[in-house]
């Protein structure tokens, strides 16, 4: 009963165009609904080009310069995608001073985070992003010096040890405003 509606609309139509093809045979006309198309898994779209979360087995960290003088200083961790493929980074990550005993604090200084909104940044195979350490250096007195620290990036439970590069740093373990602080991941090797 359908097809026959269908063909009957196809004939008025046909006749209404003034065009002088033939109808389409019952045959073609189907019930079934259209193919999906292959816009979302198309190369170009973006849910193909969603790429998985860097994690340690595609990030190799490696430490950057140091800059500032007398007051706040800063050092960068440098994460290089080593995969063949593109990964994200989302957030802050983690890192912890490692040094000798403190009397008051212990042994290690989990870093706080900054204030700033952090952002999504892609990295193609090979390209590298970077976290900041803000730190201060000891107003008076040695102050306490690292001997390591663990990073840990974004959304990751690992982390990698690398050697500490810069001096003796301002514990301030607790402070509601520290003036030592990690910054989130952004794009390129330098911030």
């Amino acid at each position: 009963m359908r097809a026959a509606a269908v063909l009957a609309g196809a004939l008025v139509l046909a006749g209404c165009s003034g065009a002088a093809t033939p109808p389409p045979s019952v045959a073609s006309v189907s019930a079934t609904p259209p193919a999906p198309t292959s816009v979302a898994t198309s190369p170009s779209s973006p849910v193909s080009q969603a790429a998985p979360k860097c994690t340690l087995d595609t990030l190799e960290a490696s430490v950057g310069r140091t800059t500032g003088e007398a007051g706040q200083r800063h050092t960068t961790i440098v994460w290089t995608n080593t995969s063949k493929a593109p990964c994200t980074m989302t957030g802050f990550g983690g890192v912890d001073l490692k040094g000798p005993a403190d009397p008051t604090f212990g042994p290690t200084y989990s870093l706080p985070r900054a204030a700033e909104q952090p952002t999504t940044v892609r990295l193609a195979a090979g390209a590298a992003a970077h976290t900041v350490i803000t730190w201060l250096p000891p107003q008076d007195g040695s102050g306490w010096t690292p001997t390591g620290m663990l990073v840990t990036p974004p959304d990751e439970t690992r982390s990698a040890e690398l050697p500490w590069p810069g001096g003796a740093v301002l514990r301030q373990d607790g402070a509601t405003h520290p003036g030592t602080f990690l910054g989130p991941v952004g794009a390129g090797a330098e911030g």
